[in-house]
């Protein structure tokens, strides 16, 4: 017993729990005039955004492959969005680590009035996911609901890097 609790002290000074404190910080707030202050930070190359949430079980199954875009895509920034109410941080940290995620600028719906947040991202989306947005460097944008095939995403990054 008197060894356990020397080893998770142990593992604590070194820094092998501390990851988990860094994922709570992994989260940025989606409020009004987020969006503009994503495109201004995104200048250099075409993104996607990711709009997602943790009750859509197509979103949930297509982590993977986005986990797999992004290794795979250095040329376009990933973005994750979670529809989430900002209370879900943990759930939605945990399925952003479980999918190798984590490490991609990531947000969270943090303001009462989800519909505004949707407006001010696209008028003409009404809340239906997934939904990914293709932005080249010029922020001329793609949405798409539904979906999307490893064909798909392959297809429309070759027009938005070239």
């Amino acid at each position: 017993m008197l060894l356990r609790k020397v080893f998770i002290i142990l593992l604590l000074m070194t820094g092998f729990l501390i990851p988990a404190q860094a994922e709570e910080t992994a989260l940025r707030h989606f409020t009004p005039g987020s969006y503009q202050q994503m495109l201004q930070s995104h200048t250099d190359k075409p993104v996607m955004l990711s709009i997602w949430s943790t009750t859509c079980s197509t979103c949930l199954e297509k982590m993977p492959l986005l986990s797999e875009l992004r290794k795979n895509q250095p040329d376009i920034s990933i973005i994750m969005l979670s529809v989430d109410d900002a209370a879900d941080k943990e759930q939605v940290q945990a399925i952003l680590s479980e999918n190798g995620l984590i490490d991609l600028e990531n947000w969270i719906f943090a303001d009462e009035n989800a519909q505004r947040l949707r407006h001010e991202i696209d008028p003409l989306w009404f809340g239906e996911l997934p939904r990914t947005y293709f932005l080249n460097s010029d922020h001329e944008r793609e949405g798409i609901s539904g979906a999307l095939s490893h064909e798909d995403y392959q297809s429309i990054f070759k027009i938005l890097v070239n």
